[in-house]
């Protein structure tokens, strides 16, 4: 009775060598990836291509103290190409809308959370509303980015500002985003001696539209730098914090 059982038991045994035999083939086969599609937003500063920044001034020649600048022909508009793809196609973002973020950089002394002990002066982010931005379309995803500065015309402004630049497009239930950095310069004054380069005129030939400087930072490196400087002339003092 008992040799009835010896042919199944004999298949089972083959079977198991059959599947261990398979088992290393499985597992060197390879793990496919599959990229999701992606908004992609990119944007090129305009008023000053070479240090990538936009840069704005609330004044067209040099200030001495801290009264406000709302009579000196302030320049408050900054420009940007803009460019918005979908997987790389020209797409027109949810409402052909942009969201721009704004984050203003103010240098300060940190008496206690140095994050090294050479730190004397450090960055302090800080989230700002005196800008707004607008954008026209010239055809699906290229189109140029608009930003104006609405605030007051006071001296604590001056500083490098952190622009941040997003959009959404929505495929089926999902919504994908999009974002792009870049800068912002707001000067108390345009850094050439106050003299343009070239005065634009409206067609009545009286009217100013525009005045075209140079080099509105003076040759300095960075905003950074250049907005340093105009505080340390105005006498804002860099506080403890």
């Amino acid at each position: 009775m008992k040799t009835r059982y010896l042919p199944a038991l004999a298949s089972l045994l083959i079977i198991a060598v059959a599947m261990t035999s398979f088992l290393p083939v499985f597992a060197q086969l390879p793990t496919r990836v599959f990229a999701q599609p992606t908004l992609t937003v990119k944007t090129i500063a305009e008023d000053d291509e070479a240090r990538a920044t936009g840069v704005m001034w609330m004044s067209d020649t040099a200030a001495t103290s801290l009264d406000d600048f709302s009579n000196t022909n302030p320049h408050l508009l900054s420009q940007y190409k803009l460019l918005v793809t979908y997987d790389g196609q020209f797409i027109y973002p949810d409402g052909k809308a942009v969201v721009c973020q704004y984050v203003e950089k103010d240098k300060v002394l940190p008496l206690k959370g140095a994050q090294f002990t050479f730190e004397y002066l450090a960055s302090k982010p800080v989230e700002n509303d005196n800008f707004v931005c607008k954008v026209r379309w010239g055809k699906p995803g290229v189109g140029v980015l608009d930003v104006y500065y609405v605030g007051a015309l006071y001296a604590q402004y001056i500083a490098d500002y952190i622009l941040v630049v997003s959009a959404s497009y929505t495929v089926g239930h999902t919504v994908v985003m999009g974002t792009e950095i870049q800068d912002i310069c707001l000067l108390g004054w345009q850094m050439t001696g106050g003299t343009p380069d070239r005065t634009l005129y409206a067609a009545d030939g009286t009217t100013v539209i525009d005045e075209i400087y140079q080099d509105p930072l003076g040759g300095y490196a960075s905003c950074e730098d250049a907005a340093l400087y105009q505080q340390n002339v105005l006498g804002l003092q860099i506080l403890w914090q």
